[in-house]
């Protein structure tokens, strides 16, 4: 199954490649910006879809739909335990802060703009299923005591996908968990109050570079601190404008149900949902804040101080819920049921048209906030997979130099383009991770039995 889902995905990625060299009206120009745009939507085409949804159902079903099953006893173990099991938090605030990032508000407003309304509802879809692969990665994170690349090592027998894996999340993590946080919390500066996006990107770079230098410790309590903080002002500003716009709800509820399924036409007059743009976009989107099956999470749960696997996947199934079904809803039902246009500036017109300049003001701090935490928690994704490699503290210091000066680059960078960029590291990133994790998956079901 896996061999041929790979197949078909690389032979889509080489000849999908082909066809773009091969389109002479291209300018010369705009060509990188196109072929990185052709191999980002190759790349999230049907194959990746298929393994990302079929993965994840096949997990739901394989432990007898867990997530909903045992949902008392997954809050009783995480929300229930913070402050029994306090390490176990500090890393899941760890892995929160890199997944929720600006992903939550630039993220679902650009897959709105992009594949509508719908979109919603492929992120939810992707999310149900996502619990079960964020809980495998945060369990086997904790039964091998390491990261994604220590299951994949063990579940392929040798070091070569472990490898590939750990080098994909080193350069994902200048993508999404660098230039697209630096970059959104530069534009809305600049779009509200006329601030240079390279000056954001200095104080984001500078704040990094002291956590970072730090250890890894520093960023696990940095996290512990900001994640909690920074969500809890999101949320109250959300429910703030919901309330003021109650009476758009339902229908912005409805949008999203009924534009989920509308097929996009391909070649001969064919269509079919799995082309859909809603529901491609709604997964790759998806994965990008939630990142249930890229495998990252899995390097802030191998820091956990837990030695229960089972306890650990736990709060994997919790992050998922929060980032995406609670915090990623709540940003498209703010865009939705305030009435503005579909563009990846919707969340800011709405905060800023519903409360003026306290709306300005209050969503420059959280864009910054999330930035910031997504930005700390993907720099130690990062670090984990380079000393991985290469074994070497030089390197490190390296990575943290290029990736702090990342952060000021991406700042003022087209966003298009990055966007192309993070999605096309984060669906690589997925091969590996999904594999392995089915490859164990019997492991994953024993741990879900508490065995």
């Amino acid at each position: 199954m896996f061999a041929s889902s790979a197949k078909t995905a690389f032979e889509s990625i080489f000849f999908g490649l082909l066809h773009t060299f091969s389109e002479k009206e291209v300018c010369k120009t705009e060509k990188l910006s196109f072929l990185l745009d052709s191999l980002s939507k190759i790349i999230w085409g049907p194959a990746l879809l298929v393994l990302v949804l079929g993965a994840g159902a096949f997990l739901t079903a394989a432990t007898g739909f867990f997530p909903i099953r045992k949902a008392g006893a997954v809050i009783r173990n995480t929300l229930g335990r913070i402050f029994k099991s306090k390490s176990a938090f500090a890393a899941t605030a760890t892995a929160l802060g890199a997944t929720v990032g600006t992903g939550n508000i630039i993220g679902v407003a650009s897959a709105i703009a992009l594949g509508g309304p719908g979109a919603v509802f492929w992120m939810w879809v992707g999310a149900f299923f996502g619990m079960m692969l964020k809980f495998a990665e945060a369990a086997l994170a904790v039964k091998y005591r390491g990261g994604a690349m220590k299951y994949i090592e063990k579940a392929f027998g040798g070091k070569f996908f472990a490898a590939v894996w750990c080098i994909c999340c080193v350069l994902a993590s200048f993508g999404g968990g660098n230039m697209v946080q630096s970059n959104a919390a530069g534009a809305v500066f600049y779009k509200f109050f006329g601030i240079s996006p390279l000056a954001i990107g200095m104080i984001l770079a500078v704040l990094t570079a002291l956590v970072l230098f730090g250890g890894a410790k520093t960023v696990i309590r940095t996290s512990s601190y900001l994640v909690p903080f920074m969500a809890a002002i999101y949320v109250a500003g959300c429910f703030g404008v919901l309330f003021i716009c109650r009476e758009g709800l339902l229908s912005a509820l409805e949008s999203i149900f009924a534009s989920a399924f509308e097929p996009i036409s391909i070649g001969g007059g064919i269509s079919g949902i799995l082309v859909s743009e809603a529901l491609r976009v709604g997964i790759a989107k998806g994965t990008f804040t939630h990142e249930a099956g890229m495998g990252s999470a899995s390097l802030a749960h191998a820091e956990s101080g837990e030695k229960n696997p089972l306890l650990q996947g736990c709060w994997g199934i919790v992050e998922v819920f929060i980032d995406t079904i609670f915090v990623c809803t709540l940003t498209a039902l703010v865009i939705l049921s305030s009435g503005g246009k579909f563009t990846e500036n919707s969340a800011a017109d709405a905060f800023s048209a519903i409360f003026g300049m306290g709306g300005r003001i209050f969503l420059c701090v959280s864009m910054f906030l999330f930035a910031l935490a997504a930005i700390i928690g993907w720099a130690f994704y990062g670090e984990k997979a380079l000393e991985n490699i290469t074994k070497s503290k030089i390197s490190t210091n390296l990575y943290r130099f290029f990736f702090c000066s990342a952060i000021i680059f991406g700042s003022a960078a087209k966003l298009p383009l990055i966007w192309s960029i993070t999605d096309i590291f984060n669906g690589l990133m997925v091969f590996p991770n999904l594999a392995a994790i089915i490859l164990l998956s019997p492991e994953v079901i024993k741990i879900t039995k508490g065995k």
